[in-house]
C-alpha cells in the first residue's frame, strides 16, 4: 500500500498542469528600412502558481523583403523545469538556432492573413533525468488578423509542430490561439487571449496569454517611435 501511494504521488507530480499563464515581451528594433532586430522574452508559469515552468530569451535579425514578406534567423535560450513538481529546483538548459519565413496578405479592407514557417535546431543539455540530445522542429503557423478599429484588433491563430528526435519524426504539439490587441500608443500595444495547447496523447492545456510589444526605431534620427 505504501509503495502504491508513492507511485500515485509520483504520477500526480509528473502530470502536466492543465492551466497556466504565458507572459511575453516583444521589443523589435528597426535598424533601417530593410533590417530589424528581433527581441522577445517570455515567462511561463507552473499551473496557476507564481513558480516558473519555463522562461526564455529569443534574439534575432529580420530582413524585410518588401512591405508584406520577411525572413528572419536567430538564437534562443530556454530554461525549463525538469518536472512539474514546484519543489524541484532543477531547470534544464536548451539552446536553439531558428530560421523563419513570414508571408502576409491583405484579404479584406481590415483583415490580413499571415503564414509563418519556422525551423528550429534544438540542443538540450544533460539533466538529472535525461542525457543531452538534439532535436529538429518544424513549425507552421497561420493566422487571421481582423482590425476592429484604429486601436483594437482580434487575431485567430493555429500553429502545428512536428519534431525529429531520437531518430523519430513525430507530432510535437498544436496551438490554437485567440488574442485581442489594444494599441496604447503609436508604437506600443498590449495583448491578452486564450491559448489551447494540445500535446501528444491528447494532453490539453488551457493557458492565459498576456503580451506587451514596443516598437523601437534607431533609424529615424535615433529616436524611438
Amino acid at each position: 500500500m505504501f509503495i502504491g501511494m508513492l507511485l500515485l504521488v509520483n504520477h500526480v507530480f509528473s502530470q502536466r498542469p492543465v492551466t497556466g499563464i504565458w507572459m511575453t515581451v516583444n521589443l523589435p528594433v528597426r535598424l533601417s528600412d530593410k533590417w530589424q532586430m528581433h527581441n522577445d522574452a517570455s515567462y511561463r508559469s507552473l499551473g496557476n502558481s507564481v513558480y516558473a515552468l519555463q522562461y526564455l530569451y529569443r534574439p534575432g535579425i529580420r530582413y524585410n523583403i518588401n512591405a508584406s514578406n520577411s525572413t528572419a534567423a536567430g538564437v534562443a535560450f530556454f530554461f525549463t523545469r525538469t518536472s512539474f513538481n514546484k519543489t524541484n529546483p532543477e531547470f534544464g538548459k536548451e539552446f536553439r538556432l531558428w530560421e523563419e519565413v513570414l508571408l502576409q496578405k491583405n484579404i479584406t479592407k481590415r483583415g490580413q492573413w499571415h503564414n509563418r514557417f519556422r525551423m528550429e535546431q534544438r540542443f538540450f543539455k544533460e539533466t538529472s533525468i535525461k542525457s543531452a540530445y538534439n532535436a529538429y522542429r518544424f513549425r507552421l503557423r497561420t493566422s487571421f488578423v481582423q482590425k476592429l478599429s484604429d486601436k483594437w484588433s482580434l487575431q485567430f491563430i493555429e500553429e502545428y509542430m512536428q519534431q525529429l528526435s531520437h531518430n523519430k519524426f513525430q507530432y510535437d504539439q498544436n496551438r490554437l490561439i485567440i488574442n485581442g490587441s489594444c494599441w496604447i500608443s503609436s508604437s506600443a500595444q498590449i495583448q491578452a487571449g486564450y491559448l489551447c495547447l494540445i500535446w501528444p496523447q491528447n494532453q490539453v492545456q488551457h493557458l492565459l496569454s498576456i503580451g506587451f510589444q514596443k516598437n523601437i526605431s534607431i533609424h529615424d534620427n535615433g529616436n524611438d517611435n
